[in-house]
């Protein structure tokens, strides 16, 4: 964590405790109205040390509220040197795998549905997983090779197992 976070997280916690001070039986330096005052004060300005920032330095207002987040993730774009940028999961994925699975026959790797969809190997992996959780796929782990493989059986050939 770095010193900009935990200055921020350190002022927000402060003023957390303020608030509750007013609310303590022997209240300890604030009282009344003053503990909202400087707690709400200590939150912002936790707040406006946390707030992401651009690359000169200055607060993107309209990602303030990415301090709550862990990870930001950017807007998928392209960056010029033809590679995209990955702009969290899609979430129609897991509807292509299953159309690529009816195409493939019911048998699908991560490698090869991730070049089929054009997608990153994170999300492509999510979505087999997404399928496997709500038991429209089984995944398989082929012993010599290591590779793990996702059968969806409402598409395979009858008579194949």
């Amino acid at each position: 964590m770095n010193f900009r976070k935990f200055t921020g997280n350190s002022l927000i916690v402060l003023g957390i405790l303020n608030i509750l001070n007013f609310y303590s039986p022997r209240p300890i330096p604030t009282v009344g109205p003053s503990a909202f005052i400087f707690g709400a004060i200590f939150i912002i300005a936790g707040l406006f040390v946390r707030a992401e920032r651009n690359p000169e330095g200055r607060i993107e207002w309209k990602r303030l509220f990415s301090v709550f987040r862990t990870n930001y993730i950017p807007k998928k774009n392209n960056n010029g040197n033809g590679k995209k940028e990955s702009a969290g999961r899609n979430p129609m994925l897991a509807v292509l795998v299953i159309k690529l699975a009816s195409e493939r026959k019911g048998r699908l790797t991560i490698a090869q549905t991730a070049m089929d969809l054009d997608s990153p190997l994170e999300d492509t992996e999510a979505a087999l997983d997404e399928c496997v959780a709500r038991g429209s796929a089984y995944m398989d782990v082929d012993q010599e090779t290591g590779i793990a493989r996702y059968r969806f059986p409402e598409f395979e050939e009858r008579g194949n197992s």
